[in-house]
């Protein structure tokens, strides 16, 4: 593995170095490893995968405050199988978390700073792959950063398609509840449709009907009642299994001290500020200014943000119709790439292929 620091600096040719002068190699099992410095921190970029293929998905983490790179170091998720031999991955650690380096000031900890962030990673790419075809693929939270790229100035024009996995859109609290009580009156219908637990579900549209507004405690735990928790009712458990050899893939041949990090109160740090930079955002209308060829992936059990809030950020999408997919994986919740990693990988694989 080649461990190249690039700065940033030397992308837009206020410095030059002796990497800033030979672009990396096209291959079909790509691993380079390099970091991104910019506003006091060392960002780990890392590039796995066929980049031969021209096409580079830039994975962006959820949480906020959870880290890729570790993700990749152990092939987690076993996308070293199917994506990354059709494509490049590019997993890079963002600020204050995981392989970061530097001391970061906690007033760069912003959806804006992590939006620069993102640019900063992805003008390198350009620049040291002759301008290969980026598309980004955003989970969770990872989704807000992303559609918030793609509404920045004319960043979109930098990247080629749009991967959202069951994506953050919406910081609106309320209008979330509204969007969860109807995926509770929708459930409870399918449920019902197959004659499953009858009698369960028709209390549970009863509360529905007399709960027309959720707001208070006590009505989200009713909610949660109805709903149940991953494994409990029909929410499936997604559990991310690590063997010794890949915890010990992560121990040793992290580029930090992995203890003290996970011990650190960075993760905490990290998922407050920007949740609370992120608190009564909306962005459900404001997507209608994305153009791009646009994949939304969505677990059917999704309960923390519902796909009936997703097809609502589908359907708002500016992209025109023959270019935007939603595909709803049947047998998932949140976190669909641990539940049906084939239904996953083929979406996606498909969907890229096509661009």
């Amino acid at each position: 593995m080649r461990y190249i620091k690039i700065h940033l600096a030397i992308i837009f040719g206020i410095a030059l170095s002796v990497w800033s002068c030979e672009q990396f190699e096209l291959e079909t099992d790509s691993d380079t490893f390099f970091h991104v410095q910019i506003e006091g921190t060392e960002l780990p970029v890392w590039v796995k995968g066929n980049t031969s293929s021209k096409k580079f998905i830039v994975y962006i983490n959820g949480g906020p405050g959870l880290t890729s790179i570790d993700i990749a170091r152990a092939d987690m998720f076993d996308w070293s199988s199917g994506l990354e031999e059709n494509f490049a991955l590019v997993y890079y650690d963002q600020r204050a978390c995981g392989n970061a380096q530097g001391n970061i000031d906690e007033n760069t900890l912003s959806i804006a700073q992590y939006v620069e962030d993102l640019d900063a990673i992805i003008k390198v790419l350009q620049s040291e792959y002759d301008d290969p075809d980026i598309f980004l693929m955003g989970h969770s939270f990872g989704g807000f950063i992303g559609a918030n790229y793609l509404l920045t100035e004319d960043f979109q024009n930098n990247i080629k398609a749009w991967i959202s996995i069951d994506g953050a859109y919406n910081f609106d609290f309320d209008l979330s509840w509204q969007y969860r009580r109807t995926f509770l009156i929708n459930i409870a219908n399918e449920e019902i449709l197959k004659g499953e637990d009858v009698e369960h579900w028709n209390t549970a549209l009863e509360w529905a009907n007399d709960n027309p507004v959720i707001t208070t405690r006590e009505q989200k735990n009713e909610w949660r009642g109805f709903v149940g928790f991953p494994g409990e009712r029909i929410i499936p458990e997604e559990l991310g299994e690590l063997s010794l050899k890949q915890y010990l893939s992560i121990g040793f041949g992290s580029s930090y001290n992995p203890i003290p990090a996970y011990l650190s109160s960075n993760l905490n740090i990290v998922n407050d500020k920007l949740n609370e930079d992120a608190e009564g955002i909306n962005l459900i209308n404001e997507v209608s200014s994305i153009k791009l060829p646009s994949l939304l992936l969505w677990g059917r059990y999704d309960d923390l943000i519902v796909p009936e809030e997703g097809l609502d950020v589908f359907t708002n999408f500016g992209t025109p119709d023959e270019h935007k997919q939603y595909v709803l994986l049947p047998n998932s919740s949140h976190e669909p790439y641990i539940s049906d990693p084939d239904g996953f990988k083929g979406a996606i694989i498909d969907f890229v292929q096509q661009y």
